[in-house]
Order: structure tokens, then sequence, then C-alpha cells
């Protein structure tokens, strides 16, 4: 049998179990509106969650950064890809997080990976949750230190195996903030507490808390007054462009830079992004994010108060609702196109087997009434399920 038809099967077989993902097409920017595949709706979906994906002034910024320094960046920046726009981003991302040394990388996934196989070395011990990202999940493989999975947010088996780490090895403690599909927020301050008393490391992915929660958008460990050994942020959600940031210290920072491996071997942002990503930076630490902070955690409480069944802290964004069949949940996902309406099913192996789930996420940019049509859809939608 040759490799396509191996593949067909494969294909088939994830067909079968309900599990097979295909394209949606957007026409224009995201926002709390998109076109998709030719139809407008209502946005649930996205994690552009302060509505800036669309925004003019991140474009402007961009474009004109291609009018000054063209629209590659031509190698790996310790080759020759290093242009002003990245030492420029750099500094503001040290500044906007109250850290010493930043370091860019082209996604988040690359962040995450990048850090911890740098950090981390063959004989350390890593904790990590178990709903913890993918990205963060193949970090501590490819880092080849002993992986200790850690029950989801439990702190008193997170002790437990601190305790039981002994001896001279590196011990690294590693977690999201606000986890992405489940919307609920990890005690970032008593996580903190415990890496102290047990000399460990401690890194935390802020993707989804970046710019959306916490003073200037700093994310949750700022909101606590905590100040990991890394945090992970993007660029690509609440700031609405592209890219990532590992915020820390400037011996870390350097240290990425000589060993980091998606960093060190992949061509350099374009610097249109970092263009736009500073431009992103200067609105969500100022008055305006706040507003937008505000709005967007409005309308993430209303939409709780009017679906009992939604999950996920009460501020969060991300206010998943369990299903728990594959095929149900797409069906689900389905009516609610019908009526113009996009939240997506999220199936294996993203969330856990029997988890399946509706993903409602919200934009700083939704109106009150469009909010409040979702729960209605929504909560009839699960009627009719049940």
């Amino acid at each position: 049998m040759s490799l396509d038809d191996d593949v067909r099967a494969e294909l088939a077989a994830l067909e079968g179990a309900h599990r097979l993902r295909t394209q949606r097409v957007v026409d224009g920017p995201q926002g709390p509106t998109v076109i998709l595949d030719g139809i407008e709706v209502v946005n649930l979906s996205s994690n552009d969650y302060l509505s800036l994906a669309g925004d003019r002034r991140l474009a402007k910024a961009a474009a004109a950064a291609v009018d000054e320094s063209g629209s590659g960046a031509g190698a790996s920046r310790l080759i020759a890809g290093t242009q002003r726009a990245h030492v420029v981003l750099e500094q503001a991302v040290a500044d906007w997080m109250r850290c010493t040394g930043a370091r860019l990388f082209n996604t988040g996934y690359a962040a995450n990976v990048g850090v911890l196989t740098t950090v981390l070395r063959a004989g350390d011990v890593v904790f990590s949750d178990e709903l913890n990202h993918a990205s963060i999940i193949d970090g501590c493989r490819l880092a080849k230190a002993e992986v200790v999975v850690i029950p989801h947010l439990d702190l008193e088996a997170l002790e437990q195996a601190l305790a039981r780490a002994r001896g001279p090895q590196r011990k690294l403690v590693v977690t999201e903030s606000l986890f992405s599909m489940d919307g609920d927020l990890a005690d970032v301050g008593s996580i903190a507490a415990l890496c102290r008393r047990y000399d460990a490391a401690f890194v935390v992915d802020e993707a989804h808390a970046i710019g959306a929660l916490g003073p200037e958008g700093r994310g949750l460990c700022a909101d606590a007054a905590v100040v990991p050994d890394v945090v992970i942020g993007t660029f690509g959600k609440a700031l609405g462009t592209f890219g990532a940031f590992a915020a820390t210290t400037s011996p870390i920072a350097e240290l990425l830079w000589n060993r980091a491996r998606p960093f060190v071997f992949s061509t350099a942002l374009p610097p249109s992004l970092p263009a736009a990503s500073l431009a992103a930076i200067e609105i969500v630490r100022g008055t305006e994010g706040h507003d937008r902070r505000r709005s967007l955690a409005g309308h993430a409480r209303r939409f709780r108060e009017l679906v009992p069944t939604a999950g996920g802290a009460r501020d969060s964004a991300i206010a998943p609702i369990r299903v728990g069949d594959d095929r149900e949940v797409m069906r689900i996902t389905a009516r609610l196109l019908e009526a113009r309406l996009f939240v997506q099913g999220i199936r294996p192996p993203t969330v856990p087997e029997g988890t399946a789930r509706l993903r409602v996420s919200f934009a700083s940019g939704h109106t009150v009434q469009q909010v409040e049509k979702a729960a209605l859809l929504v909560n009839d939608a699960m009627r009719y399920n049940v």
C-alpha cells in the first residue's frame, strides 16, 4: 500500500470518528463579525479578545514598516536578520512587562518549545499541569527532562511531587495562567510560593491572558504580583498581530538568543509585524486598553449569567460548554451557524476524550445585544441537544 493510500485510510478513520477537520474561509479582517464561507456571522470563536486584529492603526504601522524596511527579514536574527524593529519591540516588551530581558519568537508554540528546551536539561525534572497546551507538552518532551504530570490545578499534588524530587537536578514548574480550552485560572500566587519553598524555577504561559487581564494587560501574574522566571506571551491573540515573546531576565534572554533552536534556526519576523505589535502595546497599556478589558469582562459575566452551563472563570473571555460527544458538538456548531452564530466545536485530541465542547470566546467589540442573542441561541441549541 502506498503512503497516499495509508493517508486516505487514516483520513477515513478520522471522518468515521467525527474528528476530521475541514477548512473554513474568512474574507476580510477578523472581528466580532466575519464573513465565513461567504456568510456574515457573529464570531464567537476567535482569540481576538480586544478586537484589535482589524484595527486600522495596526495595519497602518505595518504598512509604514514595509515601506521603510521591506517585506522580509532575510534570515535568522543571528545571521543577518535583526532589524531595528525587533530591537525596539523587545525593549518595549521588557518595559511593559517590567523585566530586564525579552526575546521575540515567531509563534507561541515556538516560544514554549524554545524556552523549555533551553532552560531544561536531561535529568532535570519538570512539573506540568495535565491540561497544559500541546506546545508545553512537546517542549517538555524535547527537553528530555523527567516530566511529572500534575492533576489540573491541584496544588496539593504539586507540593507532594516537588517534595519528592530530591537531588541536584533543576526543578521547574510550568503552567498556563488562563487555560485556553477550559477558561479557568491557575493560582499563580500559590504556585510561585511552592516554587520558592522547593527551589524550583517557574515558567508561565500567559498567551490567553496577555492583553486581556491584569494591570496594563500584563496578565494574571502581574495581577497577583508574581514574577516568574519566564512569562510567555503572544501578540496573535488579544494584541491582534502575530508572533510571541519570552519576558524574563537579561541572562535568560541572552541564553535564548544562543540556544533556543526555534529562534536560532528560524527566519526572523518581518519588520511589519513588530511595528504593528508595538502599536498594539501602546493601545493595550493605555486608557483605551483598560476600557476594552472592562467591556470584555462585562460580556463574559453577562453570558455566564444567561448560560448556566458555561464554564471558566467569571471574567474569562473563554466560556466552554461541555457536550461530551464528538458528533453532537459538531451538530450543535452547524445549528448555530445556520443561525449566523459561529461557535467552534472542540474535539480530541485538543481536549481529553469524552469532553468535546463548544468553545465560546468573546471580544471587546461585541455588543451587549450580540452577547445576549448568542446566549439565547446557545441555550436553545443545548436544549435541543438534550
